[in-house]
């Protein structure tokens, strides 16, 4: 599979367990107790929108599209601004605000060990991870929250997908990435350098350029 190995390089360059990521993927599927993967089916046909939590994300009024699917700590913001995101992709480092209709698609991985039991105050649940997937989790592939979010626009057929606060070249980092972020951050070198993957994905996904 393409991804398996995309994320045997990415541990290998970024010093990740291979072990902690089996972990971390054995303890969201004991949590999952439904298959809610038949949620994403909405997506065919309709103009969906990928909100990240780019630098640009506060200066979001209002979404024009069928579907919004929200990036990690985007969630925050857009429910605050009583906006409710469709689905939210999360690794779920950045969320704190867990709207009760959406559908969560959470990446478990090496490093959100200590995170995974967050899954408990969701209710439609679809596992992700980083390798062969088995029990009810699945590999939909991508590196960041936002570039996986426009992955599965793909692969489940939207007709149109627009990108919202997808700051990719931004020298910084948005203050709703983190919750203990209290204002817009200086990118750090191995951000930016995640940020250069999730770009690539995100072109390869749209054939487009950004």
């Amino acid at each position: 599979m393409k991804w398996i190995s995309f994320y045997s390089k990415i541990r290998e360059w970024l010093r990740f367990s291979y072990a902690k990521d089996y972990y971390s993927a054995s303890l969201l599927n004991q949590l999952i107790v439904e298959d809610y993967t038949y949620l994403l089916e909405e997506i065919k046909g309709k103009k969906v929108a990928v909100v990240g939590a780019g630098p640009s994300l506060t200066s979001i009024k209002e979404i024009d599209a069928d579907i919004i699917i929200s990036a990690d700590g985007a969630t925050n913001y857009l429910v605050k601004k009583g906006i409710i995101p469709d689905i939210v992709v999360t690794d779920l480092d950045g969320i704190e605000i867990f709207p009760e209709k959406s559908g969560y698609v959470v990446l478990a991985h090496g490093d959100n060990i200590d995170k995974i039991q967050k899954v408990k105050k969701m209710k439609y649940i679809i596992g992700t991870c980083q390798v062969m997937p088995f029990g009810r989790l699945k590999m939909f592939g991508g590196f960041t929250d936002g570039d996986r979010a426009v992955i599965l626009a793909k692969i489940y057929g939207a007709e149109k997908i627009l990108l919202y606060a997808m700051d990719f070249d931004s020298n910084y980092i948005g203050k709703f990435s983190k919750p203990w972020y209290d204002t817009d951050v200086p990118i750090s070198w191995i951000k930016r350098e995640k940020l250069k993957i999730a770009k690539n994905i995100v072109k390869e996904a749209l054939q487009q350029s950004l």
